[in-house]
């Protein structure tokens, strides 16, 4: 069955993964498209930084860390790989409750004022103060460019205030229904605030604890909470840190992208300390514990591969691994399409299968299963569900799969194969004995401790147009109709496998098609056209030679071809390349007479060298030869079909052509023609006129290597030494 005669519901890009409901899946940003994941989970074992205490940890736009410790120095680390560097932390910044990075600064926030202070990153210089009069400032975020986004209280509402790069005030969000909030962040990717608040109210345990703290996501425009939990739903018993004492603490923190980071204990866990971690739909994906030498957390920021902890012994650095840790509960992720709707036929069929495309590593299982109805009643009751954004995605989910009497019992897959030799493959789930028109998808993926992540590459739901079941003898064909039917399942199997070689006949013409084809296809393609070839060519070379094959085979033995050649090998303007054919360029020098006007110089001044001369009383010994059988000696045959080629090409280039180039070259130009090739200087090609190849530039600095320019670098004039003193300057040599 043909690739055209099967529709379906495609999920492959962004915008139709956005469609459906995830949950706690982080996506893998290939070139084309978005492939899913479940959440890398982090390393239970960090990486320490020792410092006499930590505080305030920051993580900038260029990947630099850095930290406060008890003594009011900061400690710098260039990278996470990086020693740190120690020097006394500006005032500010060392008592600061949040320092927050932008593209343009680093802004400071503190408890005991209302001003906030932006400091130039790396020399620490203070840039401007904002006050803020009228606001009773709580916390602030950046959004992850380059404003800074300011939580507070004013007039007894609870605020979100942007201020730009200079200061100004941009925009204000008001959240709607929040007495008291204790700090917040922002999640650029997800366009969404979240607020931590501990509501002041009896517990109905009578276990003594008056505060319960809550978590809220707000969209960027504020007003009322798309939807809310309590922190003890995700981890009972656990209380964020407070913000107590004389040192700042940071109980809320996130990746700027995806993640919230929550730090706290478990107040009758044996008083443990962990940092959990919420998606951006407020889907719990696990905790971190802390060693109880580092508690309590007084900060914490993530990166999408890291999070950074600071506590009592320094700084702490959790790396994301693509392997389940030992000890560590299985990692998964679900997705929930949205309502599928398959149209009347007169056979009454409606479905075909459900194909997932996946990296399934060993150790890890992906799960098809669906709901499928006619009643409409159900239908819109599902979709209610789906669309209440009231709920997190988690709730919405788990109400779904609660339904009664829809879902149907999944189809597993196990993975296989050393995680070097597995790659995408096809998983499928027969639907051809679903009958209703009414139909939702759940794919789940998990991953067990050991286990590589599996990938969700592609999703696509089918429903058939024609089928294999039509070109069998008409008494078979009833089993068409027959749940459960062997002969119907035997067939499925067939139509899913000659649906991938139909697939892959159609995808023939993008192996051979040079803007799409892999570059082992590139090098049969060239071949079987016969174009000059050298698999040592780049794969943007080969691609533009094999594009221009047509132009290449028509002027081949000409200079037109040859300059095609070399574009497709050196692109660009102004030309890297000059092509200085004697014969054709200058032609040969002619006296003039009654008969002809003379040539115009420059020319070729022709004639016979001096080892030709003719057997004669003015013959000399070893001057002259007899020529050859069958050669002709005109007096210009040395002249004629020489082509000098100049090429301009650093030392390096030089080196990875010289193999190659040349004999691309005489591939070009005609058998009887001589190719002398030539490396040059991009000054070698320069002239003085506006034809692209002028440039106005400086010398280049003098040097001896492989690609110094003749008449540029050289030695110094003899004579010249340096003295015992050295250099007669003003200044002292470090």
């Amino acid at each position: 069955m043909s690739a055209d005669q099967i529709r379906n519901y495609r999920f492959f890009s962004r915008a139709q993964w956005d469609a459906c409901l995830l949950a706690q899946v982080a996506r893998d940003r290939a070139p084309s498209h978005d492939r899913l994941q479940p959440f890398s989970p982090f390393a239970r074992q960090a990486t320490l930084y020792e410092s006499h205490g930590g505080h305030t940890p920051v993580v900038t736009r260029a990947g630099e860390i850095f930290w406060c410790d008890d003594d009011s120095r900061l400690h710098w680390l260039s990278s996470a790989e990086a020693q740190d560097e120690i020097f006394l932390a500006p005032s500010a910044i060392s008592g600061a409750t949040r320092v927050v990075p932008t593209w343009s600064g680093l802004w400071v926030g503190g408890r005991s004022s209302n001003a906030l202070q932006k400091y130039e990153i790396h020399s620490f210089a203070r840039l401007l103060t904002v006050s803020l009069p009228n606001v009773q400032l709580i916390d602030i975020a950046s959004d992850g460019r380059d404003a800074l986004l300011v939580l507070g209280r004013r007039d007894g509402r609870l605020v979100s205030l942007c201020i730009d790069r200079v200061g100004g005030e941009q925009e204000t969000v008001e959240f709607s229904g929040l007495t008291d909030a204790v700090a917040f962040t922002y999640l650029r990717h997800a366009k969404r605030f979240v607020l931590l608040t501990a509501d002041p109210r009896k517990s109905n345990d009578n276990s003594g604890h008056n505060s319960h703290p809550r978590l809220h996501w707000f969209s960027i425009q504020g007003g009322t909470a798309l939807f809310s939990m309590s922190v003890s739903a995700a981890h009972p018993c656990f209380e964020p840190m407070k913000n107590e004492g004389p040192l700042p603490r940071q109980a809320l923190g996130s990746d700027s992208r995806e993640r919230v980071l929550l730090a706290g204990q478990d107040e009758h866990g044996g008083g443990n300390t962990y940092v959990l971690l919420f998606g951006a739909d407020g889907a719990f994906l696990g905790d971190i514990p802390i060693d109880p030498l580092d508690a309590p957390v007084t900060g914490l920021v993530g990166t999408r591969e890291r999070i950074y902890v600071t506590g009592r012994r320094g700084l702490l650095r959790f790396d994301a691994t693509r392997t389940v840790p030992e000890g560590v509960e299985p990692v998964r992720c679900t997705l929930i399409t949205p309502m599928l709707h398959s149209p009347d036929r007169e056979d009454q069929r409606r479905w075909l299968r459900i194909e997932a495309t996946a990296t399934l590593p060993e150790g890890s299982t992906i799960e098809l299963s669906y709901a499928a109805t006619d009643n409409v009643e159900i239908r819109d009751r599902l979709m209610t569900i789906a669309a209440n954004e009231s709920l997190t995605t988690a709730q919405r989910m788990s109400q779904l799969l609660n339904e009664p009497d829809v879902w149907q019992n999944p189809t597993v897959f196990q993975g296989a194969g050393m995680d070097s030799t597995v790659t995408d493959t096809m998983f499928s789930a027969k639907l051809f004995d679903v009958r209703t028109p009414y139909l939702w998808v759940c794919i789940t993926m998990t991953a067990a401790a050991g286990a590589r992540m599996p990938v969700l590459s592609e999703l696509a739901v089918l429903y058939p147009g024609r089928t294999l079941m039509e070109h069998l003898p008409a008494i078979y064909q009833r089993e068409e109709s027959n749940a459960g039917s062997f002969l119907r399942g035997l067939v499925g199997a067939l139509e899913t496998t000659t649906q991938g070689l139909d697939a892959k006949i159609a995808a023939i013409g993008r192996q051979i098609h040079p803007s799409t084809a892999p570059e082992r296809w590139l090098d049969f393609t060239a071949r079987w056209l016969g174009v000059p070839w050298d698999d040592g060519l780049r794969s943007e070379q080969k691609r533009a030679i094999v594009m221009r094959a047509a132009e290449l085979a028509k002027w081949r033995g000409t200079r037109t071809g040859l300059e095609l050649l070399l574009d497709c090998l050196m692109p660009g303007a102004p030309r890297r390349f000059r092509i200085i054919d004697a014969t054709a360029d200058f032609g040969f020098a002619v006296v003039g007479g009654d008969v002809c006007v003379g040539s115009v110089l420059p020319a070729i001044l022709g004639g016979r060298t001096r080892w030709t001369t003719d057997l004669g009383s003015d013959s000399r010994l070893g001057h002259m030869r007899l020529p050859c059988k069958g050669q002709r000696e005109d007096g210009v045959r040395h002249l004629v079909g020489r082509v000098q080629v100049d090429i301009v090409a650093t030392a390096s280039e030089r080196k990875t052509w010289e193999p190659w180039l040349p004999a691309l070259v005489k591939e070009m130009v005609p058998v009887t023609a001589r190719v002398e090739l030539r490396w040059v200087s991009a000054q070698a090609l320069w002239t003085n006129r506006l034809d692209g190849t002028m440039v106005l530039a400086s010398a280049p600095v003098a040097h001896l290597d492989t690609d110094a320019i003749t008449g540029v670098a050289r030695l110094p004039d003899g004579g010249i030494r340096l003295s015992a003193s050295g250099l007669n300057l003003s200044t002292t040599l470090q």
